[in-house]
């Protein structure tokens, strides 16, 4: 099993759980093909039929797995979205001002999803980036994603893309609509160290809801941003 010493203290399911996980989204099995019986499971991670069961359950609760009664377990098939439609990403609003997008830190990996999540629990993709604007640190952001939505497809390509909406939209995996919550924050030592400012410097802080069709959340950030370099622009208007 991976995973080395952050997983030292998580529960044994959980680590069985992230491994499979893991095992999935580089298309160790396809989306649509069953995984190996309960028993070939416990051989390969020397663990009890229970701990098997419990891991399972909890990617069948993510959606990345799916219990066929009489079959087996497979993996599920990635969601059909519809592209994004009217929302501008970092990237595409930095080219609109004339700016030359950028990232830098890109790390992207399995983790449990944040406390309070809108996604539900088990394991979600994590992608933390720095984006910069035209070489100079702009902001940092973490987000959550469902694993289900990458099924069968390499992980690392998001974290080579300058624009999540925008390689969500290549994948037919569009967000909709968001819902940003914005409050401040002062820059943590690591927050300080990504965005090139001292730490304790106050910083825009939104928390991010990203919803596909019929309202369904598939994305959770959480987004830190040098308002001295960049200031997001929000346009309302009155209800009809």
């Amino acid at each position: 099993m991976s995973g080395g010493d952050s997983m030292a203290h998580e529960p044994l399911y959980r680590r069985v759980q992230l491994d499979l996980a893991s095992q999935i989204l580089a298309g160790a099995w396809s989306p649509g093909q069953f995984l190996p019986t309960e028993q070939a499971l416990q051989e390969r991670y020397r663990v009890s039929r229970t701990t098997i069961r419990k891991a399972v359950a909890e990617l069948v609760a993510s959606g990345l797995l799916v219990i066929e009664r009489g079959n087996g377990t497979r993996v599920a098939e990635p969601l059909p979205e519809p592209p994004t439609a009217g929302l501008l990403s970092f990237s595409r609003t930095m080219r609109e001002l004339g700016r030359r997008p950028g990232i830098a830190r890109a790390v992207v990996r399995l983790d449990p999803a944040p406390p309070g999540s809108d996604l539900g629990d088990g394991p979600m993709v994590h992608l933390t980036r720095v984006h910069t604007a035209d070489g100079e640190p702009v902001s940092l952001s973490e987000s959550w994603l469902p694993p289900r939505l990458f099924a069968g497809l390499a992980l690392g390509r998001l974290s080579e893309q300058p624009s999540l909406y925008d390689e969500l939209q290549a994948l037919d995996l569009g967000v909709v609509e968001v819902i940003d919550t914005f409050g401040l924050t002062n820059a943590s030592a690591d927050e300080a160290d990504a965005l090139r400012v001292q730490p304790g410097v106050p910083l825009l802080l939104v928390d991010r809801i990203g919803y596909a069709a019929n309202h369904v959340p598939i994305e959770n950030s959480r987004i830190v941003v040098c308002a001295e370099r960049y200031r997001p622009t929000v346009i309302t208007g009155r209800r009809p």
